[in-house]
């Protein structure tokens, strides 16, 4: 069984509850619920191999879903075809301590660090949103009703590591005047259904053309607020924008901690 973390407040349990029990409920008798994509059902959505693979490739819109927390995830339709390649988020178990052996978008899904942050999977974020291609941003939401994301732990991929420190076929290496980092977007629903954009938080992954962090860092995303979704970009300062950002825009995400009332 996957691992949710949930303690309810009830009456004179009520003054156990502090904002710092992970996993436990808010002083405000609020619940804080943790997915870290364990079990059966995350592991069979792990594809192999790491791209092209059946699951995230060859059949229409690859998805998950945790009933506990209600968040949702599905790659997008960009280009008329639902497939990892528009941006998403796919579970992984792919990890390595030598970002040599994982140089490629082959190895798209291989996080740089021993392991996930907790238990076997995590989960690994593509895309970002530029003028030429479109909106390619992966999305996080709570499928049946609005939510806090309060924090999450991120992680570099392999594959984006290596370019930042020895450039791909597209790309020259990170220079020192040079920075990349996720911005983090959250949007309500109006009456009518439609996305209204709310707060952004940035989290740091490349800085001055090196790496920000080791292993996993945590994200605090409770300026976000209450959100019907998170939508979750890569951005670059280097010339030309979006548009010229040839790096691969992967990073990996887990334990990502809720707040539902």
């Amino acid at each position: 069984m996957k691992k949710i973390f949930l303690t309810l407040a009830l009456g004179a349990m009520m003054a156990a509850c502090t904002p710092e029990n992970n996993g436990g409920c808010l002083d405000d008798g609020r619940n804080r619920l943790t997915l870290d994509f364990e079990g059966d059902y995350w592991t069979s959505l792990i594809d192999s191999p790491q791209y092209n693979g059946e699951l995230l490739y060859k059949q229409e819109g690859y998805s998950w879903h945790d009933e506990t927390t209600d968040l949702y995830s599905t790659v997008n339709e960009l280009w008329y075809t639902a497939a990892y390649w528009n941006g998403g988020l796919a579970v992984s178990n792919y990890y390595t301590t030598d970002y040599t052996t994982a140089t490629t978008f082959m190895e798209q899904l291989t996080v740089f660090t021993e392991g996930a942050h907790s238990g076997n999977n995590c989960i690994v974020h593509n895309g970002y949103k530029c003028d030429m291609m479109g909106d390619a941003r992966s999305v996080l939401q709570f499928k049946s009703s609005e939510g806090i994301i309060e924090s999450a732990w991120v992680a570099h991929t392999a594959y984006s590591y290596s370019s930042s420190v020895q450039g791909n076929d597209m790309a020259e290496p990170l220079t020192s005047e040079q920075s990349i980092w996720i911005v983090a977007t959250g949007y309500t629903l109006d009456a009518e259904g439609n996305e209204m954009e709310g707060n952004s938080a940035i989290f740091n992954l490349y800085e001055n053309g090196k790496a920000s962090f080791s292993g996993w860092k945590k994200w605090d995303l409770s300026s976000l607020g209450r959100v019907q979704k998170v939508k979750f970009d890569v951005q670059w300062n280097g010339e030309g924008g979006a548009d010229k950002f040839m790096h691969p825009a992967y990073f990996a995400l887990d334990d990502i901690t809720v707040v539902k009332e």
